[in-house]
């Protein structure tokens, strides 16, 4: 009979795998492994992208970006003394340039902005119809325009953590247009100040109010409200002299701002002061170009435009 220690050792020996086994169970525990560590492996790396692209989408003054703006807005020219009426269009915008942010020095939840860009835009408007031929009413007057030109954009944003920043801008610029006018009726008059505005290059500045709304550093959307003025011919001491008019202005607007208003309210207040005074001098410049010194009158394009803007990396 088998004793006690005999049956034990038996057991141990079957229960203890042979060196075959082992080679058998060597892959298999390889495999294993390899598996676990295929499956944590792309779970660490996502950690550690999740966290680059987290530190990426955080608007960390300073910073600058360069950025491609697409815009769609709705366009209409103002011009006195026409008898008929214009037709209103549309406008596509491309715009790119540098756009940067820094600390602002008025409030910690506040970052100060500035965008230089070069802007190409084409406008469009068909002309209207007679609505009885025989009556004496003109048609509305059909454009179409391509311009040119190079601007700044500046305000200061609100932020919201380091993910998001709204910000009341104010732009300016200078630009050449070439525009043409189509209608089925003109009186004389109309057909000869359109000249002065038609076919040729035309110099033109521009102002927009608008709010720009920043999602992390890739992406911003953007909705203001542009008035351009074309000018009939170029003078340098003219348009020179408007420039001048206008940044002193703002220099003044700018110690009334800080010397009156909270810091809290300050980019609002800058917003409607500067670009309330920017809109009353362009509806008085359409009116004497050299404004405020008497000269011919200019050709005032407004136009609401909703945008969006993407970095260039």
């Amino acid at each position: 009979m088998l004793n006690a220690m005999t049956i034990a050792n038996y057991a141990k020996q079957l229960c203890k795998p042979s060196w075959q086994k082992r080679l058998l169970l060597m892959p298999k525990l390889q495999c294993c492994w390899l598996l676990a560590l295929f499956l944590i492996m792309p779970s660490i790396k996502a950690q550690e992208e999740s966290g680059n692209l987290i530190q990426e989408f955080m608007i960390q003054p300073p910073s600058r970006m360069l950025t491609m703006n697409f815009g769609y807005g709705f366009i209409a020219p103002i011009r006195e003394n026409i008898v008929a009426s214009f037709s209103r269009g549309s406008t596509f915008n491309l715009m790119m340039g540098i756009k940067r942010f820094l600390d602002s020095d008025y409030d910690r939840a506040q970052l100060d902005f500035a965008h230089i860009f070069l802007v190409v835009s084409i406008g469009y408007a068909a002309k209207g119809r007679l609505t009885d031929t025989l009556t004496s009413k003109l048609t509305t007057i059909g454009f179409s325009n391509v311009r040119f030109g190079f601007g700044a954009r500046d305000g200061i944003g609100y932020k919201f953590q380091k993910y998001a920043v709204v910000t009341p801008y104010i732009s300016g610029g200078q630009a050449w247009i070439s525009n043409q006018w189509t209608s089925d009726t003109l009186s004389t008059a109309d057909v000869a100040r359109l000249k002065r505005f038609s076919n040729s290059l035309q110099y033109t500045a521009f102002t927009e109010m608008g709010v720009m709304i920043d999602v992390g550093t890739k992406f911003a959307m953007d909705i203001g409200f542009e008035s351009m003025l074309v000018q009939p011919r170029y003078i340098f001491l003219q348009s020179f002299s408007n420039l001048m008019l206008q940044q002193l202005a703002h220099i003044f607007f700018r110690k009334v701002i800080d010397t009156v208003f909270p810091n809290s309210w300050i980019p609002i207040a800058g917003f409607a002061l500067k670009g309330a005074f920017n809109f009353w001098l362009y509806h008085q410049r359409s009116q004497q170009g050299n404004f405020p010194f008497r000269s011919e009158a200019g050709l005032l394009l407004l136009a609401f435009k909703v945008g969006a803007s993407f970095s260039i990396d």
